[in-house]
């Protein structure tokens, strides 16, 4: 009798393989599954051709100020020194830069040298409301590069700033 109820008691642990391996092969099919579906999305798709039409450049759809490079060589001009306060909170930290504008022609510079007070009220007010962590890397610098090149521009009205150099860019 005590042989009888080992034998029972053998068969209702012994049952406990089987759902163990069905439960590893449901995951590792699933696991193939995903794999394969992450796969064919992630998969480049052909460009698609476009279906608008490329618009002629003719005189009346060209900007002046977009015109490759005219005959004049560029002027520049120099901003002196700035020593503006960043938007750091956790301690004062400031910069100092010289800024250098490269513009497309003569009249550009009459235009920019009337609204000097201007631009440097603007870069005042741009620099200042920037954190010593978005200015510090190479990629901080070329955006915030970009930045004042778009406001000095739209605040000037046209295109005249080309292209603007730091001559100086010191922070502490």
């Amino acid at each position: 009798m005590a042989d009888k109820e080992e034998n029972e008691d053998k068969k209702k642990s012994g049952g406990g393989l089987l759902p163990i391996i069905n439960l590893v092969l449901l995951v590792l099919v699933l696991a193939v599954g995903g794999f394969v579906a992450w796969k064919m999305m992630s998969m480049e798709q052909p460009p698609e051709t476009p279906k608008t039409a490329v618009v002629q450049q003719t005189d009346d759809t060209t900007i002046p100020e977009a015109d490759n490079e005219s005959d004049a060589a560029p002027v520049s001009i120099d901003i002196d020194n700035l020593t503006i306060n960043l938007a750091d909170t956790d301690r004062d930290r400031y910069l100092r830069v010289k800024i250098t504008l490269e513009l497309r022609s003569e009249e550009a510079k009459t235009k920019v040298s009337e609204n000097m007070v201007k631009i440097k009220d603007l870069l005042i007010s741009s620099i200042s409301g920037k954190k010593f962590s978005d200015i510090r890397t190479p990629q901080g610098k070329y955006e915030l590069k970009m930045d004042l090149i778009y406001r000095i521009n739209r605040l000037v009205g046209g295109k005249p700033v080309k292209n603007l150099y730091f001559a100086d860019f010191v922070s502490q």
